[in-house]
């Protein structure tokens, strides 16, 4: 598996894009938005954006995001997408699942960079709320289906492929 790369806020200064923080599973880097768009194009993953038009915006389709916090200026957090509902100042991010004595526990990150992690039924409540922003959403039958974090395993997989045909023609 790669190092996931997880969006979990925009850093702005005042109505300026400064930078998108991503978390990469062990640490928070500061990425610029054409730094971002340059992994896009060359095929690796940033999950939580895509590109539209050349301009990077929420990836809803594959990761599930509806929104993502912007960090103004200390102290102010605000939806990237202003909605009617979403009051609140901070979102969280899945970024994976597991078990405990029975019971399911989702990971999460928060904008805040607050790792933590809560049972099925306060993320089902979560993703109701619009304090979820991505990583997991409802399905039609009220579970909750996770983003994949994982790179495109198939192309892992050619990897794997051309490093054993350069072996075997030593």
């Amino acid at each position: 598996m790669c190092k996931m790369r997880v969006v979990v806020r925009r850093e702005m200064l005042g109505a300026r894009e400064q930078a998108w923080s991503v978390w990469n599973g062990k640490e928070v880097m500061e990425y610029t938005g054409n730094q971002i768009k340059g992994m896009l194009k060359s095929d690796q993953k940033v999950c939580g954006l895509t590109m539209k038009d050349n301009e990077l915006v929420p990836d809803a389709e594959r990761f599930f995001t509806t929104n993502i916090m912007e960090h103004r200026y200390c102290g102010n957090y605000t939806p990237m997408i202003e909605s009617e509902g979403v009051t609140a100042n901070v979102f969280y991010i899945v970024i994976g699942s597991h078990e405990e004595k029975g019971v399911t526990y989702y990971d999460c990150i928060s904008t805040k960079f607050e790792q933590t992690s809560f049972e099925q039924s306060d993320v089902k409540a979560y993703i109701k709320l619009g304090i979820i922003s991505g990583g997991a959403r409802l399905g039609a039958d009220d579970k909750i289906e996770l983003a994949s974090l994982e790179y495109g395993k198939a192309e892992e997989a050619k990897q794997t492929e051309k490093k054993e045909t350069v072996g075997k023609k030593k």
